[in-house]
């Protein structure tokens, strides 16, 4: 079952599926067993609805001008894909869309070609195991780590997947497992610039982070200690 969306992001007009019978999809998962690989990697499938933080980070770019017609784009974690679909309607050369699950690619393919006629890439990557390869000027991740295992693997897929000189855009929506690691990551080699975005999806508001990311030291090879203490001002 599908749920067909028109987005207006800020004068760009997005059409985007997404589908509603997330239960049905997560029965599916456990009826393959506990000792599935799949279920003991808790392969949810979170990918298949639309989350506020991937509207906000598709507006953000809209707004930002970040995109011009020379960048290259990497989504880890794309999901339905959003803020891919958005660059590619802003001209950029090439995007790659990439996420754990092949379900996941399936549909943000369908929903390129509801918006896009030129092609873009689409491939399997879990970002705990960065392929430099993917590497692009601009690096998408719209809430892929939910859950304090999660944070210290962002640190080398933010640094393998982004090349020298480039932007790392992470969308966040305010959970408290997340703020050790945002608040540490200038100390952790990254310049940050944070924006607030606000708006409405499915009649409940929201508020999600939008960091804005650099790499000040390509060299660094510092990594995220969940239990590390917060920077302080």
């Amino acid at each position: 079952m599908t749920l067909r969306r028109t987005l207006q992001l800020n004068g760009l007009t997005v059409q985007l599926d997404s589908l509603t019978n997330f239960d049905e999809l997560f029965d599916q998962l456990l009826a393959k067993g506990e000792d599935s690989e799949e279920v003991l990697d808790e392969r949810i499938p979170y990918w298949a609805d639309l989350w506020p933080s991937a509207v906000a980070l598709g507006t953000y770019l809209v707004n930002s001008g970040l995109v011009k017609p020379e960048t290259s784009v990497t989504e880890i974690g794309c999901g339905l894909g959003l803020p891919s679909i958005v660059t590619g309607m802003l001209g950029a050369k090439e995007v790659r869309f990439t996420d754990y699950l092949e379900d996941a690619l399936v549909y943000a393919k369908h929903n390129w070609d509801l918006n896009c006629t030129h092609p873009a890439i689409f491939q399997r990557l879990d970002w705990r195991q960065p392929d430099p390869a993917f590497a692009a000027d601009l690096l998408l991740a719209s809430d892929v780590a939910y859950e304090a295992r999660f944070f210290p693997d962002l640190l080398p897929a933010f640094r393998g997947l982004c090349k020298p000189g480039g932007r790392i855009l992470f969308s966040e929506p305010g959970r408290d497992v997340a703020q050790v690691f945002l608040d540490n990551l200038p100390e952790l080699g990254f310049s940050v610039k944070k924006t607030m975005m606000e708006g409405e999806l499915n009649g409940i508001g929201y508020k999600v982070g939008i960091y804005d990311m650099k790499i000040k030291d390509e060299k660094n090879p510092s990594r995220f200690t969940p239990h590390a203490s917060p920077a302080r001002p």
